[in-house]
């Protein structure tokens, strides 16, 4: 008897069609490994929320080891995919979430060492005993009354910009035809680089206060990763009990450009421009109106109060 099934939500449009390879390479694997499999396509944005949810209310149930085989929840897609499916689980911590990336940056992916191998990535699955806590960020937004759970970062200021302007550009669906969705996102680091001005931000943790008037980007993280595998702190773990904050100033376009390559090659850190501690609790300031993101989904364009804390869920890694 197989010790689990396998349930998997799959967003085909992940990775601006990656995922349907990756689906692919996933089916044939599987059948040659004669594991039994279902899988759940999201149809829609935000699909695979409701796909979660029924299957919370169907099949999922809490890690044990006398259910055979158990029903494993997997996802096949995107960072933006296993977000929406965590936050659906928030109240369900012990459901372990396996995980096959499928997407164009795959950061949690990287965060945890997982392979980006489909059949790397199926393997660990496979070989698994049982489902490990990993870290995530839980994130209250005062002003929109929300929590979210984070899996990779938090970002106000630059990157959110660069986001939201990639996404509402007029050629990002064409090029994501193409499978060159990734374009889209360097003409709008290009285009968001010199506009995105200086803003004011507050950190304060148990122990101590900070307040900075020329915030350019600021990323509180769970790993080292955005982007796309730039490492924002090289020092930051899923596994370690602690939330990581850079902040990096305003500064000019040279300077800019010679923080690029240092944060290229991780020796970012010790500049004068860039603000970097950890905590176990946060909370953030952002008083005027900017652009912020969690795991690459823009939250809005608005002044945020952001509590942050640490919690623990299960994945099957």
């Amino acid at each position: 008897m197989n010790r689990f099934t396998l349930h998997i939500v799959v967003n085909t449009q992940a990775g601006s069609g990656n995922a349907k390879k990756v689906l692919t390479t996933t089916e044939n694997y599987l059948k040659e490994k004669e594991i039994t499999y279902t899988t759940y396509f999201t149809e829609y944005a935000g699909h695979e929320k409701k796909i979660t949810s029924d299957l919370l209310d169907t099949l999922l149930i809490d890690w044990n080891h006398s259910t055979k085989p158990f029903p494993l929840l997997v996802v096949l897609g995107g960072d933006g995919t296993l977000h929406e499916v965590i936050n659906v689980l928030q109240s369900y911590p012990n459901i372990p979430i396996a995980y096959i990336p499928g997407g164009s940056g795959n950061d949690f992916a990287r965060g945890i060492s997982l392979s980006r191998k489909t059949k790397e990535a199926i393997d660990r699955i496979l070989f698994a005993k049982e489902p490990q806590p990993v870290n995530m960020i839980r994130a209250w937004f005062k002003e929109q009354d929300e929590v979210r759970f984070i899996l990779n970062n938090i970002g106000i200021g630059l990157d959110a910009n660069i986001v939201s302007t990639a996404n509402h550009s007029k050629t990002k669906r064409f090029l994501n035809k193409l499978h060159l969705g990734s374009l889209s996102y360097l003409a709008a680091i290009f285009k968001v680089v010199r506009k995105q001005k200086a803003f004011p931000i507050s950190f304060k943790t148990d122990q101590q206060s900070f307040h900075f008037d020329q915030g350019y980007l600021c990323s509180i993280t769970n790993h080292p990763y955005f982007g796309g595998g730039v490492a924002i702190d090289p020092t930051a773990s899923p596994f370690n009990d602690e939330i990581s904050i850079v902040l990096v100033e305003k500064v000019n376009v040279l300077e800019i450009i010679y923080l690029a390559v240092r944060i290229l090659s991780k020796t970012h850190l010790t500049s004068k421009y860039i603000h970097h501690f950890k905590t176990t609790n946060l909370e953030v300031t952002s008083p005027s109106d900017q652009f912020a993101q969690t795991d690459g989904e823009i939250v809005g364009e608005e002044s945020y109060t952001i509590s942050c804390e640490l919690t623990k869920r299960l994945f099957w890694i």
